[in-house]
C-alpha cells in the first residue's frame, strides 16, 4: 500500500441540516492528512476539526455496538411487553370467571 505523503481533499455531497446554525446547507471538507489524521469542516469556512483515524475507527466501531445492544434491548422488551400482556389477560380472565 502507498503511504500518504500528500494532503488530499474531498467535498461531501451531502449538507448539514439546520442544527449546525450559521453552517447549514454547507457541505463538509474532508481533509486526509499524512500524519494519520482526518480534517473536516464546513465548505468556505476555516474553522477544522482535526481527529486521528483511530479515533474515527474506534468510535465507529463503539457506534455498531451500541447499535446491536440496542436491538437486542429492543426484542428483550418486546418479549417482557408480550409476557406482561399475557398475564394481565390471565388476571382479568381470572377476575371474570370468580364473579
Amino acid at each position: 500500500m502507498t503511504k500518504l505523503t500528500k494532503k488530499v481533499h474531498r467535498m461531501s455531497s451531502a449538507v448539514l441540516d439546520g442544527s449546525y446554525g450559521p453552517d447549514r446547507d454547507k457541505r463538509i471538507a474532508v481533509t486526509l492528512l499524512p500524519n494519520n489524521m482526518i480534517e473536516l469542516r464546513p465548505e468556505r469556512t476555516q474553522r477544522p476539526e482535526r481527529i486521528a483515524l483511530i479515533d474515527v475507527y474506534r468510535y465507529a466501531l463503539r457506534c455498531r455496538a451500541n447499535a446491536e445492544y440496542l436491538a437486542k434491548a429492543r426484542v428483550a422488551k418486546e418479549k417482557k411487553a408480550t409476557r406482561l400482556a399475557a398475564e394481565r389477560q390471565a388476571r382479568a380472565e381470572k377476575r371474570l370467571l370468580r364473579d
